[in-house]
């Protein structure tokens, strides 16, 4: 079986290193680009040196093609990436709160902002696993 090629939006964040850490040992999934602002042009082991496992991969600053991505960006600021992802045909799973209500003027009332991609809201599906 062909590996899925993954990306990961913001993987200096907490939940972007620690995806990036599982990702690199599932045996069906090729983490292929990453992305984060101010450490872009840098390997990602040269950052976070316990990722061995990703010793040559290099921190971008767009992601590069791949068949599925994961958002790791901060909340408001998540769909805009979101966005731009889904616009070029990539699968995302989104781990900010920004598709997690369904109405756009909810995110006015609950979060303090007028959602940018109003759009792709009633094509997100919302899921919380119970891990």
């Amino acid at each position: 079986m062909e590996k899925i090629k993954v990306g990961i939006v913001n993987v200096t964040g907490y939940a972007g290193i620690e995806l990036a850490r599982l990702l690199v040992r599932h045996p069906d999934i090729e983490l292929v680009s990453v992305t984060g602002r101010s450490t872009a042009g840098q390997k990602l082991a040269e950052v976070f040196p316990h990722m061995t496992g990703a010793a040559d991969l290099i921190i971008e600053s767009e992601l590069a093609d791949v068949d599925f991505a994961f958002a790791a960006m901060p909340h408001k600021e998540s769909a805009s990436e979101v966005m731009k992802l889904v616009e070029r045909g990539i699968k995302v799973v989104d781990i900010s709160a920004d598709f997690r209500l369904s109405n756009p003027d909810d995110y006015n009332e609950w979060y303090g902002f007028t959602h940018p991609s109003p759009e792709l809201l009633d094509k997100a599906v919302y899921g919380l696993p119970e891990l």
